[in-house]
């Protein structure tokens, strides 16, 4: 799997496009709870030479599809000015991958050669502190979140759920929303940093990750806007396996609509909404589309 390219087998810990919009809002106190599916399908491919001139074309599709559940508390304590939260994300879904092989013999014989894997277990689960501040129709907030290698994996398989490498992502994130017009426009920035893969000695570099949404509210309840991402791996790979692949750096861009809808029942809000991505100026690094598809409320 590993042809894919950089932040080995071409993903990272961080889930793009999941924390939009309203990413710098910090809700009141409280506990919450939020459900979303995601289903993403990408593929990566390389093209290798190998003795006697002959080309060999190499490419892989992934399928994810996942439920992720998350269940978030914000606490009534106070630093810096700012209300302390945390949250923990747990995915459980499955994986599909399939692995395809095109080349031509020194007789110019062609073949194909192709084989598929599937999987459906728990995830890697995330962990995260943060701190959020208002002022006005201003938000903004800090997040650390840490990311947990609980999902299946097994180096030598196709289909896995885990990527197997520890790793925290240090985020900030801002939100500006009127009271009077609806408009919103929020972004995040943050940077994942990674462990080494213990079963195979790879190291993936550092993930600069940039979110955006611009998003209309209107008053009964519906809101509709447009939103992506930009991910940048800013320092190479390294270890077991750099040798052999080179020391990429990734890269991807996406961008697609937003749309929510809030539903209102005394004091109890659930919110629905959706999101759909599709990713361009990709380089070293699986590229595809992603939907999301969620609900959240107040416990």
């Amino acid at each position: 799997m590993t042809t894919a390219g950089a932040a080995e087998y071409g993903l990272g810990n961080y889930l793009l496009g999941y924390q939009i919009p309203l990413s710098g809002y910090t809700p009141p106190p409280g506990f919450y709870y939020s459900n979303t599916f995601y289903l993403y399908e990408g593929s990566a491919g390389a093209n290798l030479r190998i003795p006697r001139g002959n080309i060999i074309g190499a490419g892989l599709q992934y399928q994810f599809v996942m439920n992720i559940s998350q269940f978030s508390w914000v606490t009534d304590l106070k630093a810096l000015g700012g209300a302390i939260g945390f949250a923990a994300l747990i995915p459980l879904g499955g994986e599909t991958t399939k692995a395809s092989v095109a080349f031509t013999g020194p007789r110019g014989v062609s073949r194909q050669l192709g084989v598929s894997d599937s999987v459906n277990a728990l995830g890697d689960t995330a962990y995260a502190a943060f701190i959020g501040w208002e002022a006005g129709e201003h938000h903004w907030n800090l997040t650390l979140t840490g990311f947990a290698p609980t999902g299946s994996y097994d180096p030598n398989a196709l289909a896995i759920t885990s990527l197997n490498r520890p790793g925290v992502d240090l985020k900030a994130s801002y939100t500006y929303l009127s009271l009077t017009t609806g408009i919103e426009a929020s972004g995040g920035v943050g940077m994942t940093f990674n462990a080494v893969n213990s079963a195979t000695n790879y190291q993936s570099g550092e993930e600069l990750h940039v979110e955006w949404a611009l998003n209309q509210h209107l008053p009964f309840g519906l809101a509709a806007g447009v939103g992506g991402y930009f991910y940048q791996q800013v320092t190479a790979d390294g270890g077991q396996g750099d040798e052999r692949l080179g020391a990429f750096k990734g890269r991807v861009a996406a961008v697609g609509p937003l749309l929510s809808y809030t539903i209102k029942a005394g004091e109890q809000e659930v919110i629905l909404s959706s999101r759909w991505f599709h990713e361009f100026a990709t380089q070293n690094r699986v590229r595809g589309n992603s939907i999301f598809a969620s609900m959240a409320f107040r416990l």
